[in-house]
């Protein structure tokens, strides 16, 4: 039994009460802490990716440990992982585009080719870490 307090926060090792509790991997974080890891990005239920009990945005999870390159995949080869990242969708893209171009289409908006989110500004998806 704890007296006086929460459990304690995986960032910061200091109690967490219930007004200040965000859920995270392995348990009640600060909602300051449940930050990503390498950009500091703040973090909720949608946009939380998690490896060994770390927090990461869905971008840089993807950069860390995505598929290397441009996230094309040729065959069956794209199909075998031994990371079972359950917690992250993603798809796989049977062909690169003609020309070996990533520039975006002309016309409206940019959108990622890999899930079809429309574009927030940034250099990677906000929705499956594909870059742009």
């Amino acid at each position: 039994i704890m007296f006086g307090g929460g459990s304690k926060c995986p960032r910061c090792k200091k109690t967490v009460y219930f007004a200040e509790r965000a859920m995270g991997p392995g348990g009640d974080w600060h909602k300051t802490c449940l930050v990503c890891i390498d950009c500091r990005k703040r973090l909720d239920s949608t946009t939380l990716a998690e490896r060994n009990g770390e927090a990461y945005c869905k971008s840089c999870y993807g950069k860390n440990f995505g598929p290397k390159g441009f996230g094309f995949a040729a065959g069956a080869g794209g199909l075998m992982s031994t990371d079972n990242a359950s917690n992250v969708r993603t798809q796989v893209v049977n062909a690169a585009p003609s020309g070996g171009s990533r520039a975006p289409a002309s016309g409206g908006g940019n959108f990622c080719s890999n899930c079809g989110t429309k574009a927030s500004g940034g250099k990677f998806c906000s929705n499956c870490g594909n870059q742009l």
